[in-house]
């Protein structure tokens, strides 16, 4: 059996400063590389300890977050209504 978590249903987001809320089911999973324009400047995994998945989501005031997916503590999904 495994804790199988839809990304698609994720509403909050723990992290060590709090819960984050999710907006429009943004929350997404992906490799954790940052970048410039067309140029990778770091790829997940290149340094040892850096996490090679990351997870992003925005924030129902628009801002985006996006960080290693070693830093959610937890998620929260509510029921969807029909």
């Amino acid at each position: 059996m495994s804790l199988a978590i839809d990304i698609n249903k994720v509403d909050m987001v723990l992290l060590v400063d709090g819960w984050h809320e999710v907006a429009n089911a943004s929350f997404d999973l992906d490799a954790y590389e940052y970048a410039h324009e067309d140029r990778t400047l770091l790829e997940g995994g290149s340094i040892p300890g850096l996490p090679t998945t990351g997870a992003t989501w925005t924030e129902p005031d628009g801002t985006v977050i996006a960080c290693p997916v070693t830093s959610i503590l937890a998620t929260k999904s509510a029921p969807r209504r029909p």
